[in-house]
């Protein structure tokens, strides 16, 4: 429904529903009033003529009385009937133009005389209208009665109908069928005073009555109609004045909507409060295309911003993925701009570590290859996990074997790098100690034991390769002695060259081993190897002195060791003294 429909329907609505309210309760209440007054005017007219019934009625009564009281009716106890009784009847029915006979009864409800003489001797049946006792002239006594079958024509030739008034005299509150009966119509009724039992009703026909205000009641439609008509017709004008610069806002939105040109306006003509309307559209209007100005700009630079973060977490995320394969300290270096990734070395002196796992070739062709991956990952797991708790620099994984230094890109000082990668060291053969007894609850019967090698030395550290692929490592004579020393190791030992020993010394006890030459090198190499206890192990003693190198843990030598020591000590007492 458009907005003008709904203009007018408003205005029309306005208009009439108070006009059409008013008429319809002035109608109603002139309606009501005037079946009021018909059925006054009725019921003083069924008045008189129920009076007039009740005076008939009455006659009647007093009729028979006067006969009943004649001396003629002595002759019923004496039984001497003849026809003065009969003519009697016969005349007094004549006079009153009666419908209906008389009877005259013993006490016996025999019928003595009537009007009807074929009754005569009968008994007396039915329900008289009226009955009036016989009493005896000499006696104070009833000798009989006077009967009158009263019949209702009677009383109905005082009835005057005509096709819009009916009068019905209905006996004992019953209404036999009738076909005068009017089937629409206003009805009163009042009973005899002479016989309650009896009354009257008066009928008028209610289309008759109201033939008058109908022809009113017409007449007052026709009004509306023009009414409505005329309502309309100003509802119509009014509403294409009131609706026109509404008309004219809606097409301007509908136009900017399917056009989304904000530049349009609406022409203002009018002072009024529409006028104001127009008025504050085209300044939204204004508004708006200066808000859409600003948030393309907006947009364009949240679009460069958008872009920007997308390439930042782009390389974020690429980041990420590089640093699984550089160490921590080469990484934040890099991205730090602390160093360059050109093609480059220096010379420095770094604390090199060496390790890997005894037997490693034979441990893998005893497990399967899915249990080998899952150890060896858990494996090298844990050992970066405490690299980078040190500070140590991971240079690369070699199989099973890790290669580690410290003293670039970041150092504490040699001694102190010296230190922290054999604290390191130890950490892992204790953590290595740990995992063996968590594999062999896991089912695994052959767990890993590692050995290390330690040496601190001059070494070139820097970017290796080419420029398209390069590689962050050191190179020297100390990164092969390194190796050499972790290869003669024992396993779960830490071995370290006499350079990386002096240290240290002060701070982890070690204690000599054996010296050897390393392959490659012409020079013979001391070895030392550092002392540590594995968790639940027991005081562990070092007895150093020259000709004299001694450790043993109490709780851990077994009864051979224990029988050797003793034969030691007692060859060693017996050439001393």
């Amino acid at each position: 429904m458009s907005f003008r429909s709904k203009t007018i329907a408003i205005l029309i609505i306005l208009s009439l529903a108070p006009y059409v309210i008013t008429m319809t309760v002035l109608g109603h209440a002139y309606r009501n009033d005037t079946e009021d007054r018909l059925l006054s005017d009725m019921e003083n007219h069924l008045n008189l003529m129920v009076s007039s019934l009740d005076r008939k009625i009455q006659s009647l009564e007093n009729n028979m009385k006067f006969i009943a009281s004649l001396d003629v009716m002595d002759d019923l106890l004496t039984m001497d009937l003849d026809r003065r009784i009969l003519s009697l009847l016969i005349s007094r029915k004549q006079d009153l133009q009666l419908d209906g006979d008389f009877f005259v009864t013993n006490l016996e409800s025999v019928v003595i005389a009537s009007s009807a003489p074929e009754e005569i001797g009968r008994a007396f049946e039915g329900t008289p209208f009226l009955t009036v006792p016989v009493m005896s002239s000499f006696e104070e006594r009833t000798i009989g009665y006077l009967h009158v079958n009263y019949e209702n024509t009677n009383l109905t030739r005082l009835f005057s109908d005509d096709r819009n008034l009916h009068f019905t005299l209905v006996a004992s509150g019953h209404r036999e069928a009738d076909d005068t009966a009017l089937v629409n119509s206003l009805v009163v009724e009042k009973s005899l005073v002479t016989r309650p039992e009896m009354s009257v009703l008066l009928e008028q026909d209610r289309e008759f009555a109201f033939s008058a205000l109908s022809d009113l009641s017409g007449r007052l439609f026709l009004a509306l109609a023009f009414g409505v008509i005329a309502i309309v017709s100003v509802a119509y004008l009014v509403a294409g004045y009131m609706i026109k610069p509404v008309t004219n806002l809606a097409n301007a939105a509908r136009k900017i909507t399917e056009t989304q040109d904000y530049s349009q306006r609406v022409d203002v003509d009018r002072a009024d409060e529409i006028g104001q309307l127009s008025a504050a559209f085209n300044h939204m209007l204004s508004g708006i295309q200066q808000a859409l100005e600003r948030l393309r700009e907006e947009s364009i630079n949240q679009l460069r911003l958008v872009e920007e973060k997308s390439r930042s977490e782009m390389l974020q995320t690429l980041s990420n993925k590089l640093s699984k394969y550089l160490s921590p300290q080469i990484y934040q270096s890099i991205f730090k701009g602390e160093k360059d990734v050109t093609l480059g070395s220096s010379r420095k002196k770094l604390t090199i570590f060496f390790s890997d796992i005894v037997s490693f070739t034979d441990t893998t062709d005893r497990m399967e290859s899915e249990d080998l991956t899952q150890l060896l990952n858990q494996y090298l797991s844990e050992m970066t996990v405490i690299a980078l708790e040190y500070g140590a620099t991971i240079d690369k994984y070699i199989g099973d074997a890790i290669m580690i230094f410290f003293g670039d890109p970041q150092t504490l000082g040699v001694p102190e790098d010296a230190q922290q990668c054999l604290k390191m060291a130890m950490a892992m053969q204790e953590r290595v100690h740990e995992l063996k007894s968590e594999w062999r609850n896991a089912g695994y019967t052959s767990p890993f034991e590692i050995r290390i090698g330690i040496h601190t030395g001059y070494c070139t550290v820097g970017n290796f390769g080419t420029e398209a692929r390069m590689d962050y490592t050191i190179v020297g004579s100390a990164v092969n002695l390194a190796s050499r020393i972790e290869s003669a190791a024992e396993p779960s030992t830490i071995y370290l060259s006499e350079d990386t020993y002096l240290l240290v010394k002060e701070q982890i006890p070690c204690i000599s081993v054996k010296t050897f030459t390393p392959k490659g090198f012409h020079e013979p190499v001391k070895l030392y190897k550092a002392v540590f206890q594995h968790p639940g192990a027991g005081e562990v003693t070092i007895l150093e002195e020259r000709g004299l190198n001694l450790v043993f843990d109490p709780a851990l030598i077994s009864d051979k060791g224990k029988d050797q020591l003793k034969q030691f000590l007692k060859k060693l007492t017996d050439e001393g003294s």
